[in-house]
Order: structure tokens, then C-alpha cells, then sequence
């Protein structure tokens, strides 16, 4: 199998307790069977502590959240006790793996990290001017694929490429470049790119309407909720939107680069979902409207701080991610042409 992942991806190391945010909170962790068992297998009163907390349900099982939406096993210094009681060989697969992610298609695998993780999104944003891509192979055999569907992985990743290329490199504007993203795709699907962007309901969408989709989906933590309320007022006040070109007057060249190496992050992580879902209008509709969405949370904190800096970048792509790329229901409403 050949292996895709981006350099960073080798440099990441949890920082535990000394992290700004726990990705041990807001959401149950699901436990894998091997790990079931051999939690069940444990003895003394940390074993009878594991499978008190262990849940049961429709085949799958999972650490219910706390009355503070904490994972049982979360301590107050924000350290896994499960961790510090039985090792870090003990932690399930979903612990173990976050914030890493998998997509396997045929003989190929892509692997990246979630910038829902801010260690992860520090790295990203502040040891990172252009991000690499490395190739690895292994000897595991991957799904066989017809000939048709190995052609299409193929020319997806191809245009994949070619449009995270464009991204790194060139000197023009973020929303130029946003611009020649959509003609890319365009002209590889048959098309003008202005008859194309003609047909194309999701750029008519303003900040409203996208705040309205945020509205609608599965919330996982209280600041997400009074982040959303902002965020309303903020799409409802026309004074304010007016305050845009002011945004990113003055803060062009951090935009341009912060957004630009965000969108190479989509553009990796979500293109080869063509794949799957048969048209790549589902991933560019997830790209445009994920990227408008951070650059709209971002001009939110502008506003209350009146600056920004890198850690409002990170903020701002974690609490996007975190809410809506762990949320295979989010994610499909992003993607909803």
C-alpha cells in the first residue's frame, strides 16, 4: 500500500495536561473491542473502575461523559488515568490514534492529523511555510478496485495536487486563489470557470445563511453554543459586516498566508472524498464554506480584541474543527449542495 501524509505529521507529540484544551472532554469516547476486553480482564479497584464506566450499546461501546461533559478517566491536571494506572499501551485505539486520521482507498492511504487539536494547530501555523507531503510503502494489500474507480483515484489525487501546488506557490491574493481553485476543478469537470461558478448556489450564500447551517447542527460544548450566539448578531448587523474590507485591509498578509496553508489542509484532507461521493462539488462546497466560516470567526475575534495574531488562528480552526470535522452528520451538511 502506498502511504501519503504530510511532514508534520511526524513531528506531533501530545502535550497532555500543558495542552490549551483537552481532546478528553465534549464528546464520549468510543472504546474498540480488543480494548473492551482487556479492560474487563484488569483486576484490583482500577479494574473494577474501568468497567464500571465501560457502555454498552447496539454493539458498540463507549466512556459516557462526566455531569461535566469530561471523559470519567480525565483527571483534574487534565491527565488520562488510565494512562498513569495501567500505561499508554492501555489506551483504546481512538485515544491512541487522535488526532490522527486515515482514509483508505484501493491501494492507497492518506494519512493527516485535525487541526481540532491546538498543539497540532500550532504546528501547523507557526513551524510550517509550506507544507511537504511524504510518500511511504508497505507491504499491506489494499481493496481491490475496478478499473474505472482506480482511474478516478488517480485523477482525483492528481487534481488534488495540482491545486495544493497552486495554493503554496502562488503569489496572488488568498480569494484569488480561491478563485483559480474553482476554475481548476472546473475545467477538470468539462467546464468554463465562469459557467460553472454561474451554477454554483453555495457562493451565493452570505454570512447569514452560513451561520443559519451552524445553527443546525450537533453541538458538543457550551462555548460553542455562546460562540454561535455572537456569530448571529455579528451575520445580523450590517454596521459591522462593513467592517470586513477594514479586516483584511489591515491584516492582509497574515490572512493570505494563514488562509491559503488552511485551505491546503481541506484540500488534503477532503478531495479524494470524491472518490466516495461521486462529485467533487460535495468537497468544494466543504472547502469554500469551511474556509468563509474560519475567516468569519476569525473577523469576529478581530472585532472584540482589535487585533489578531497566530493563536486566534489556531483558536479559531480548532473550535471549527472540533465542532464540525468529528461530526460525520456536521460534516455531510457542509458538503449538502
Amino acid at each position: 500500500m502506498i502511504i501519503e501524509y504530510p511532514e508534520y505529521y511526524e513531528r506531533f507529540r501530545c502535550i497532555g495536561g500543558e495542552c490549551p484544551d483537552t481532546c478528553c472532554a465534549g464528546w464520549e469516547v468510543d472504546v474498540d473491542d480488543d480494548s473492551v476486553q482487556y479492560y474487563k480482564s484488569v483486576e484490583g479497584p482500577f479494574g473494577d473502575r474501568l468497567r464500571k464506566h465501560i457502555c454498552e450499546e447496539n454493539g458498540d461501546s463507549f466512556f459516557p461523559l462526566t455531569e461535566k461533559r469530561r471523559c470519567p478517566f480525565l483527571n483534574n491536571k487534565n491527565l488520562c488515568d488510565i494512562y498513569i494506572n495501567i500505561g499508554e499501551e492501555s489506551l483504546c485505539q481512538t485515544c491512541t490514534e487522535y488526532p490522527r486520521y486515515f482514509m483508505d482507498i484501493g491501494n492507497y492511504e492518506q494519512m493527516d492529523m485535525s487541526l481540532s487539536c491546538m498543539e497540532l494547530g500550532r504546528i501547523f501555523y507557526t513551524e510550517c511555510d509550506k507544507i511537504n507531503y511524504l510518500r511511504a510503502e508497505n507491504d499491506v494489500p489494499g481493496e481491490a478496485l475496478s478499473e474505472e474507480e482506480q482511474g478516478t483515484l488517480i485523477e482525483v489525487l492528481a487534481l488534488r495536487n495540482r491545486c495544493i501546488e497552486m495554493m503554496q506557490d502562488s503569489p496572488a491574493s488568498f480569494h484569488e486563489k480561491m478563485e483559480v481553485l474553482r476554475g481548476m476543478i472546473a475545467e477538470a469537470q468539462g467546464m468554463t470557470p465562469g459557467e460553472k461558478d454561474s451554477e454554483r448556489t453555495f457562493l451565493k450564500e452570505d454570512y447569514r445563511d452560513l451561520v443559519s447551517l451552524l445553527e443546525t447542527m450537533d453541538s458538543i460544548n457550551d462555548e460553542w453554543s455562546g460562540k454561535l450566539s455572537v456569530y448571529r448578531a455579528l451575520a445580523d448587523d450590517p454596521s459591522q459586516l462593513e467592517k470586513l474590507d477594514v479586516f483584511f485591509t489591515d491584516n492582509a498578509s497574515l490572512l493570505n498566508t494563514w488562509m491559503s496553508k488552511t485551505a491546503v489542509y481541506f484540500i488534503f484532507r477532503y478531495l479524494i472524498d470524491t472518490c466516495i461521493d461521486g462529485d467533487i462539488e460535495y468537497e468544494l462546497c466543504l472547502i469554500h464554506r469551511s474556509l468563509k466560516l474560519i475567516y468569519f470567526m476569525l473577523f469576529a475575534e478581530w472585532l472584540k480584541k482589535g487585533n489578531i495574531g497566530v493563536n486566534d488562528m489556531i483558536y479559531v480552526s480548532h473550535l471549527y474543527s472540533k465542532e464540525v470535522e468529528h461530526d460525520d452528520s456536521n460534516v455531510a451538511k457542509i458538503k449538502n449542495l
